[in-house]
């Protein structure tokens, strides 16, 4: 499954907190893996307390989830995982 979200370019932490909570209470798991783009990975990088070429060096997580670059338009991000149907519940 993916999911793909806009967060655009002067997102905080609690803006992508949203997005990860989102595809959790839309699949009811957890991603594998986020994919950003490479202006959101330097971001992501910088409000996490790092440099901004940290995300290109070394792998990133959050929330024990992988976030990794990827060719994506400016300012968005995509969570990919394996849903279960029976865990998504009867909607």
């Amino acid at each position: 499954m993916r999911w793909t979200v806009a967060l655009g370019t002067e997102f905080d932490e609690s803006a992508f907190e949203a997005a990860l909570a989102g595809f959790r209470r839309l699949y009811n798991v957890a991603p594998e893996r986020v994919l950003c783009a490479p202006d959101v990975l330097g971001r992501f990088s910088a409000l996490m307390g790092r440099s901004a070429d940290d995300a290109m060096r070394r792998e990133m997580r959050y929330d024990g989830v992988p976030v990794v670059s990827a060719i994506l338009s400016p300012g968005t991000i995509v969570f990919e995982g394996e849903v279960d149907e029976e865990r998504m519940g009867d909607w």
